[in-house]
Order: structure tokens, then C-alpha cells, then sequence
């Protein structure tokens, strides 16, 4: 669980480049924001059925004010049709939560289903 979550948040940083200038990091508030999205992506997914089989797929939505994605698409593919179909599907009305004043209206990139980062500690 812990190494998901830290595949999660790897992903959501990676989708916050927008809001970076050359030396900031992101704002907490948008990093909290786009894991807690990517959660609740992987969850919805998860209970509609929709399996990854690990392989990650990249969805690009704008972020409304009420925290619901809009104009969702597959930015990349799982390399399956019906895969990314019910994808698109499952998330067309994702409602997200609050959502930090520095999002609100903007596109954002979600990576969902990556595989768990395996960790091992050296003897």
C-alpha cells in the first residue's frame, strides 16, 4: 500500500510541471491534490472492475471548480482499446474533492494503475 501511494504521488508530481517555475517545487496543496485525485481515480476504477493488469494508463482532464474531471481522455494508452474505453468510462463523472485555487480550471495529467514499486533493503 505504501509503495502505491509513493507510485501515486511520483505520478501526481510529475502531472503538477505546470504550476513549477524553473527553482519552486509545486505547491503542497497541489501535490496533496493531485495524489488524493489519483486515488480516487484508481479506487473508482477498482470498484467498476476495470483491471490494469499493471499496465499504467495517463488520463488528461480539466478540473472544475467543484472538483468533478471534465473532457477526460486517454493521453496514454494501456495498449488496449476496450481497456482504455472502460476507463474513460468508469471516470467520466469522477468527482475529485476540493480543489486548491491553482488547479481550478486547468488541465491535469493522472497516471492510474502503475505497478507498486518494489523497495528491498541492502544487508
Amino acid at each position: 500500500m505504501k509503495s502505491h501511494l509513493i507510485s501515486l504521488v511520483a505520478a501526481a508530481v510529475l502531472a503538477v510541471a505546470p504550476f513549477a517555475t524553473a527553482h519552486a517545487a509545486p505547491p503542497a496543496e497541489v501535490q496533496d491534490f493531485l495524489g488524493h485525485a489519483a486515488a480516487s481515480a484508481d479506487a473508482k476504477l477498482a470498484a467498476a472492475g476495470v483491471n490494469l493488469a499493471g499496465q499504467p494508463v495517463k488520463v488528461r482532464a480539466t478540473v472544475g471548480s467543484d472538483g468533478r474531471l471534465s473532457g477526460l481522455s486517454i493521453a496514454e494508452s494501456t495498449g488496449s482499446r476496450d481497456t482504455d474505453a472502460a476507463v474513460e468510462a468508469a471516470l467520466k463523472r469522477l468527482a475529485v474533492g476540493p480543489v486548491p485555487a491553482q488547479v481550478a480550471g486547468r488541465k491535469v495529467m493522472l497516471t492510474l494503475g502503475q505497478a507498486p514499486i518494489v523497495q528491498a533493503k541492502a544487508r
